[in-house]
């Protein structure tokens, strides 16, 4: 029985380190084979990450815990890799980003279609899921063989298959490694932020929220950037997110050449679908532990939120910021991009021209390729009704005239 007890014991001390920050920090120097580049703002976020995990770790089974731990320790071990190559290669930091486009429009406004045509644009280059899952050694030093790639393209697969339904809601993750990605993936690897792509193994994995200064995150961003751009040809970098709707003024701090594209439309349009696509992700994530009113309460304050900050913010009236109606946009989506290219003083080309009506035209590209989903705000018990007079400030602004 002793024996019995202490093998109880051990596997007890076993389990209790599986989210342990120290355990995790070291299995991550192991896989990279990169030690002793932890910093502390770096061990800092990560332990934060993690906190969050031990707080529930109680509804955790054991292999959900081995399996939030394996995801954390790929994450960590990516970005050490990343840190290893900018000291070997220091002249990586003066990469010049010029000239970025950021798509900063809140999600079903068009901002995936805009990402996608902007990216076809032989001049520009999106981030592709493959770049940020398989980050090391940079391409430019290093070819990027297909089975590296297609490792990245698991990563992808696996939250599909994780989140049943994704697919008919947002159908471009059917390009795996080539997916283009949303710029909180990146800052994910950089852990300011929890991004569920690459951490929905871990059951109590909150609804992401944004944080109050971003500095250090754009700073990495630009520092993830300069690293895959390293000894390759030099194009536009095109980037997509919805957070830096709160961070505009230190998106131009950090990125001063920025341009950014702000698409606006009618929130009763596309509220219910955001609520939807919440909804598949956390509750695969959660196991159903989310229950619909709460979500759509946590998303509508938020929501609430992020529009305050866009009618505050003097930055949204900076001559770098387009803001477009959705309307405009959906009726001439080649025209449109077309004026954004006029106003920002980049050149359009024939060649730009062609690359965009070729994706437009591509059967592979339509949207409801996986069939379409009903949105409706009732199965959320939203009273939009009630809901929708706080929003009227916003249409005046960006959807009137």
């Amino acid at each position: 029985m002793m024996a019995n007890a202490r093998q109880s014991n051990r596997e007890t001390e076993m389990t209790d380190r599986l989210l342990d920050t120290n355990s995790i920090i070291a299995s991550a120097e192991i896989a990279s084979g990169a030690t002793g580049l932890m910093n502390d703002g770096l061990r800092g976020r990560v332990d934060n990450l993690l906190a969050q995990f031990r707080a529930s770790e109680e509804k955790f089974t054991k292999d959900q815990k081995a399996a939030a731990r394996r995801q954390v320790v790929k994450l960590l071990a990516r970005r050490l890799n990343i840190e290893r190559d900018l000291r070997k290669h220091p002249e990586i930091l003066n990469e010049e980003i010029s000239d970025p486009i950021f798509i900063i429009g809140f999600a079903r406004t068009g901002t995936s279609i805009q990402q996608a045509l902007f990216d076809a644009d032989p001049a520009n280059e999106g981030v592709r899921a493959w770049q940020v899952h398989e980050p090391s050694p940079p391409p430019g030093e290093t070819a990027v063989t297909g089975e590296r790639k297609r490792a990245a393209g698991d990563v992808v697969r696996h939250f599909v298959e994780t989140c049943p339904g994704i697919m008919t809601l947002h159908p471009y993750w059917d390009n795996a490694e080539n997916t283009l990605i949303e710029d909180e993936e990146i800052w994910t690897l950089d852990f300011w932020d929890n991004y569920p792509v690459v951490l929905c193994d871990a059951p109590t994995l909150a609804i992401r929220e944004g944080s109050a200064d971003l500095e250090g995150a754009y700073r990495w961003l630009k520092t993830f950037l300069q690293h895959q751009q390293w000894k390759r040809p030099r194009r536009r970098w095109v980037l997509k997110g919805i957070e830096h709707q709160r961070h505009l003024s230190t998106l131009f701090k950090v990125f001063p050449g920025a341009r950014v594209l702000f698409p606006h439309r009618e929130p009763e349009s596309f509220l219910p679908s955001n609520l939807a696509i919440a909804a598949v992700v956390y509750d695969a994530i959660t196991l159903g532990a989310l229950d619909r009113p709460t979500l759509a309460a946590g998303y509508l304050a938020d929501f609430r939120q992020r529009l305050e900050a866009v009618m505050n913010d003097p930055a949204m009236d900076d001559h770098r910021v387009k803001h477009m109606k959705f309307e405009a946009f959906i009726a001439d989506p080649v025209g449109a991009m077309r004026q954004c290219y006029q106003d920002w003083g980049f050149t359009w080309s024939s060649e730009t021209e062609n690359a965009m009506r070729t994706w437009l035209d591509d059967p592979s590209n339509n949207s409801d390729r996986y069939g379409r989903h009903k949105y409706a705000f009732e199965p959320f018990a939203v009273n939009w009704a009630q809901q929708s007079v706080a929003f009227e400030p916003y249409r005046q602004r960006y959807l009137t005239n």
